[in-house]
């Protein structure tokens, strides 16, 4: 075979596909042109019908379902709802004014000094006067509350363990009160 000769690859499958789609589409305008040129406007008139809801079909079919979702859905009874009050009193609540005098709880857990506490779930403790973590203690370990809890919840409190004093989260301690 001579070097002089070159060689066509042939077309792979997604050039092909392409090529067929635009025969296709050639064909179709050319069938709306021939129709425009025999003056044959109810005939145009479907082709290009035919045209527009071929490009745009699957479009409006998603629209006409998702405006009827809408509708059926805004008719259709609501099940399990909440229903709220609607009356000055519940306003009042939802808005935040708490009714009758009573005030929201803002003293946190309620922890006592020399009280004696559970821990909710497993908590880093950290070692009294240091921030590195001596270990983790599993949930409903108990100990002796030793210093009053700070304004800020999140904030650290001593608490013995054992023999151990340790350092650890308000929100992770319980008071034990009698009934437990």
């Amino acid at each position: 075979m001579s070097d002089t000769t070159e060689r066509k690859p042939s077309k792979t499958w997604s050039e092909k596909i392409k090529d067929a789609r635009d025969q296709i589409r050639a064909h179709r305008q050319q069938e709306i042109d021939d129709a425009l040129a025999r003056d044959d406007v109810e005939e145009h008139e479907r082709l290009i019908a035919a045209e527009e809801e071929r490009k745009n079909g699957r479009k409006l079919a998603k629209k006409k379902a998702k405006e009827e979702k809408l509708q059926a859905k805004a008719r259709a009874p609501r099940v399990g709802t909440k229903q709220w009050a609607d009356n000055d009193t519940a306003r009042d609540w939802r808005a935040g004014k708490r009714s009758g005098g009573t005030r929201k709880n803002s003293a946190g857990w309620n922890l006592q000094p020399g009280s004696m506490v559970r821990l909710v779930n497993k908590a880093r403790v950290y070692t009294d006067g240091s921030w590195v973590m001596a270990k983790t203690l599993p949930k409903g370990s108990l100990g002796i509350l030793i210093d009053a809890p700070p304004a800020d919840l999140h904030g650290h409190v001593a608490v013995m363990f054992g023999a151990d004093i340790f350092r650890i989260e308000c929100k992770k301690l319980r008071m034990i009160h009698d009934e437990d």
